[in-house]
C-alpha cells in the first residue's frame, strides 16, 4: 500500500511540478468510512486463532432490509497499520434470503473458548412461535450453527 501511495505521489509532483507548491495531505470525508444505511449493528467480539497461527478477531453484522433481518459473522485481522480487513465471512443461511422473514432485535454476542455466540430475539413472517435465536460461531472459519427457539 505504500508504495502504491508512494508511487501515486510522485507521478503527481511531477505532474504539477511546475505548478508551485502541492499540499501533501488529503483530507477524508465521512463518505470514505460510510456504511450502508440498512446496517443497524457492528459488534467486535471475541477473538480467533492461537500461537502463530493467523489470530484475529471476530466482527458481527446485522442489517434491516425488507423487513427482515440479514446477519455475517466476519474473522477480522489487522494489517500492519492497524486497519481491519475480513478474511473470511459466512452470511447466516438460515436468516440471509429474501424468503426467512425473521426480524432480530436485542442482539448480543459473548465470546466462549471456542468462538462466539450471538443471541437474539426473533420474529417471523412465517410462524409465530419463533422467540428467540442462538448461532455459536466457531472456531473454523466459515463455522457455526443455527439454533431457533420456540414456544410450544
Amino acid at each position: 500500500m505504500m508504495k502504491t501511495t508512494a508511487a501515486t505521489l510522485l507521478a503527481t509532483l511531477l505532474t504539477f511540478g511546475s505548478t508551485g507548491a502541492q499540499a501533501l495531505g488529503s483530507d477524508y470525508s465521512y463518505d470514505t468510512f460510510k456504511t450502508p444505511d440498512s446496517v443497524s449493528w457492528v459488534q467486535l467480539c471475541g477473538t480467533w486463532g492461537k500461537g502463530k497461527a493467523p489470530q484475529g478477531t471476530y466482527r458481527v453484522v446485522h442489517a434491516d432490509q425488507y423487513a427482515q433481518s440479514f446477519l455475517y459473522v466476519q474473522w477480522m485481522t489487522r494489517d500492519a497499520n492497524g486497519g481491519l480487513h475480513a478474511e473470511h465471512t459466512v452470511a447466516i443461511a438460515e436468516l440471509d434470503n429474501d424468503h426467512a422473514e425473521i426480524a432480530l432485535t436485542d442482539l448480543t454476542c459473548r465470546a466462549t473458548p471456542r468462538g462466539i455466540v450471538v443471541t437474539a430475539k426473533a420474529s417471523s413472517g412465517h410462524d409465530d412461535k419463533l422467540r428467540r435465536v442462538t448461532i455459536e460461531v466457531g472456531p473454523a472459519a466459515g463455522q457455526y450453527r443455527y439454533r431457533a427457539q420456540r414456544t410450544r
